[in-house]
């Protein structure tokens, strides 16, 4: 009497098709995302659109605070120029060294590898920080000089300027910091989610470099303010 052969059947894919096998990091749907298909539709390029919108707002605030402080200058009304403390020189070289750290961290990533990449995003928010806590010893040193923020207007101009680039910063920080814990909790997202990935990572870069290039301006600025 004949044996009957078991036979096991292999249906087709979501989406029609030849039959296939499960792999383990499928997590179902068509194709086209680099894995990471986390149910919300990936539009490339928007998340760097709406950065720029971003950015030009910023810079237009930054131009707003410049040009009414060049206005409140022309008076000399209590205008008393005051020394930009030497911890600003330090506070350059870290939001440059900062720069640098970053891009190190996206050229591993464009190569995978995840833990040199969540290492240099690591260092990057490290030395964020570092510029943040010399802003804050900058200030303590001003105050304690007697130059309070409405001491005269060159020195609220001084609060005025780092204040809000420092809140801005933080923002970058929350973003960088973001990126860090996917790398280190995820690592895998950096192979399966690549594309998604270096869009957040490029729009991350985009706004750390102009707050590096915004500090230089305001660092110019109140350094040389007559």
């Amino acid at each position: 009497m004949p044996v009957a052969e078991i036979v096991e059947v292999k249906t087709g894919g979501p989406n029609g098709g030849p039959p296939h096998d499960r792999d383990p990091y499928d997590r179902g749907g068509g194709g086209g995302d680099d894995g990471g298909n986390d149910g919300r539709r990936y539009v490339p390029g928007a998340a760097m659109l709406g950065m720029r919108f971003l950015l030009v707002s910023v810079t237009s605030l930054f131009v707003t605070i410049g040009v009414v402080y060049h206005a409140r200058a022309q008076s000399q009304s209590h205008w008393q120029h005051i020394h930009v403390p030497p911890l600003l020189w330090l506070s350059t070289a870290l939001i440059l060294a900062s720069s640098w750290t970053l891009e190190l961290a996206r050229g591993e990533f464009e190569r995978k590898n995840s833990l040199r990449y969540a290492r240099w995003l690591e260092v990057t928010v490290a030395i964020g920080l570092a510029f943040l806590a010399s802003q804050v010893f900058a200030l303590r040193e001003l105050a304690a000089q007697g130059i309070y923020l409405r001491h005269n207007p060159h020195s609220s101009l001084f609060y005025v300027l780092t204040g809000v680039h420092g809140i801005h910063l933080l923002g970058g920080m929350a973003a960088l910091s973001y990126l860090l814990i996917k790398a280190s909790l995820r690592p895998e997202v950096v192979l399966f989610d690549f594309r998604r990935q270096r869009s957040r990572s490029a729009v991350a870069a985009l706004y750390w470099h102009f707050l590096a290039g915004v500090w230089l301006c305001l660092f110019v600025a109140l350094l040389f303010w007559p």
